[in-house]
């Protein structure tokens, strides 16, 4: 009785070589993975270890009666020699009356509208706006042109909020608006890196796309009766 031929090629030392190389490239895939996974997520614990502190104060603020945080106001008149002759320059004149970087100072114009008081048209005059960014010390500086004052209304966060306003990006300053950005990105990696190996190293794919695709109809549910 004749045999079946036998493919030599199968049991060659070079195609089982051949078979193991991408197998060796995928693991040393998920061990550079799980580096990367590990060093990110501790390079982010601090940054979220304040965003979910924070942010639980802020979801809970209203039911449990959480301390929301302190912020004291105050309003300042500031006088000038001469008016200020644009916002830029009343911009410039209180950064350097309140030794406040002018990287910290924005103005906003607001033209002149038509309105109404007491049923009454009229015509409101244009009016400067000026903010000091900042998220334990703000303030908001409200001026009519042609007057030698302005009326600066000043505000100090304790430190719950002031880590409120971190949480909300309400500071405006660019350095921590990075930060931010850098630290979303992050938890983005992390999700899709840890969906990646928890998938590859350790269980069923099936299982993980039902996790995955439970939390997102989750969210969508609870989001969508809160729309």
């Amino acid at each position: 009785m004749e045999s079946d031929p036998v493919d030599a090629s199968s049991h060659s030392p070079h195609a089982a070589g051949f078979r193991r190389v991408p197998r060796a490239k995928q693991r040393a895939f998920l061990r550079r993975l799980r580096k990367l996974h590990a060093w990110v997520g501790l390079s982010g614990a601090a940054f979220g270890l304040l965003f979910g502190l924070t942010g639980f104060l802020l979801n809970h603020r209203g039911v449990l009666k959480i301390e929301a945080g302190q912020i004291q106001e105050r309003r300042v008149t500031v006088a000038f020699a001469e008016a200020p002759a644009s916002p830029e320059a009343l911009a410039r004149a209180l950064a350097a009356r309140f030794d406040v970087p002018t990287s910290r100072v924005k103005w906003l114009v607001k033209t002149p509208r038509p309105g109404r008081v007491g049923g009454a048209p009229v015509q409101v005059a244009e009016q400067w706006t000026v903010v000091f960014l900042g998220h334990a010390h703000f303030a908001t500086a409200t001026y009519a042109p042609g007057n030698r004052t302005v009326e600066l209304e000043q505000r100090d966060a304790n430190l719950i909020q002031a880590l409120k306003r971190l949480h909300k990006g309400d500071g405006g300053q660019v350095a921590w608006i990075l930060v931010s950005d850098a630290f979303a990105g992050a938890l983005v990696f992390l999700s899709l890196s840890g969906t990646l190996l928890w998938t590859r190293l350790s269980g069923p794919k099936l299982l993980a796309a039902g996790l995955a695709a439970g939390g997102l109809v989750l969210a969508l549910l609870v989001g969508g009766r809160a729309w």
